[in-house]
């Protein structure tokens, strides 16, 4: 049999879904998610500095580029990603990194589902309305209003994601949550004791609840001391994870946050470290390099993990068929 031929034939059938796509934004950008073989990603609508006014703006933008391509749907069941793999098209799961677009009004949730959102975050790495960040030094958990707002994501079916908040408030919200939950990129903190990376019992809650955690691709949260994390630094924190919440409970979360042969501008790194989201110690200055380079190159990690002995039905789990089942798990029709 042919290695090569084998591997590529496995990344072509399997569903691929990216956790974490900030800059699907865009949907131009999704032409490298396309190039790279995926079926599926998390587009990043909102932000922590996002108002309603803004995300209803750039889901109307995202609405108004899809309208005229052939190749690109936004995903609003877990059926319609099969459809379009079969199909060969590709599929935009909206999503909030932040809760800070529903201006602390509950009846918002119910209208971005309608709009097509399917997955939110309660807050990106400070305070927010719902809970604190996982950079917030108090570490104060919920607050009030994010106890009335998780019953609420569950009620109508859209997606917990638990990334970027912080340790109290994770516990708390999958205490809470009646539906499965995800941290769609996070790392493992055993590896690297960053913020943003997940403790040993954050992952075995996540697994509890029969969620999935998404390994992020972002080079700041996978090794200390570089800006350059090889592949196999990568590949390390998928391996420590499955062995620690098990290979039904993983997938990726890239979290490319500029497009190939970009990096992140200078303003919008000077206004993140300005705002105290991040620190220079916990989101190194540009430029970054990605392990896997861009989306285009989806298939290094494929035949990476393939080449360490992996297995097909293990392969095609991580890469999308566990972030599929939470889908089917959580999204509801009707609400």
């Amino acid at each position: 049999m042919n290695t090569n031929t084998s591997i590529s034939n496995l990344h072509d059938s399997a569903i691929i879904i990216d956790g974490c796509a900030p800059i699907l934004r865009d949907c131009d950008n999704s032409v490298f998610w396309i190039e790279g073989g995926a079926t599926c990603a998390l587009a990043t609508l909102a932000l922590h500095d996002d108002t309603r006014a803004s995300t209803l703006d750039a889901i109307g933008r995202l609405y108004s580029q899809i309208k005229d391509r052939n190749d690109v749907t936004i995903a609003l069941h877990s059926e319609d990603i099969i459809r379009v793999k079969k199909e060969g098209k590709f599929a935009i799961v909206l999503a909030f990194q932040s809760g800070a677009a529903l201006d602390r009004n509950i009846d918002m949730i119910a209208i971005y589902y309608k709009l097509g959102v399917r997955s939110m975050n309660l807050a990106y790495n400070q305070a927010e309305a719902a809970a604190d960040g996982c950079s917030e030094p108090r570490n104060g958990g919920l607050t009030l209003f994010g106890r009335k707002v998780i019953p609420e994501m569950n009620r109508v079916g859209m997606l917990l994601d638990l990334s970027h908040t912080g340790h109290q408030a994770t516990m708390e919200a999958m205490d809470l949550s009646d539906a499965p939950v995800t941290f769609s990129h996070s790392n493992a903190k055993s590896l690297y004791d960053h913020p943003r990376n997940l403790a040993d019992d954050q992952i075995l809650r996540c697994v509890e609840k029969d969620g999935v955690i998404g390994l992020n691709g972002h080079p700041a949260f996978i090794k200390a001391g570089t800006a350059a994390p090889s592949l196999d630094d990568y590949i390390a924190h998928i391996e420590t994870m499955v062995d620690k919440a098990g290979i039904d409970h993983v997938g990726i979360g890239l979290d490319f946050s500029h497009p190939p042969g970009h990096q992140m501008p200078p303003s919008r790194y000077a206004k993140l470290i300005g705002q105290g989201v991040f620190t220079t110690d916990t989101l190194p200055p540009p430029p970054w390099s990605y392990p896997i380079g861009d989306a285009r190159c989806l298939a290094d990690l494929t035949e990476a993990l393939s080449r360490r002995g992996w297995r097909e039905k293990d392969l095609r789990k991580l890469l999308g068929e566990n972030f599929l089942r939470l889908f089917r798990a959580v999204w509801k029709s009707e609400n």
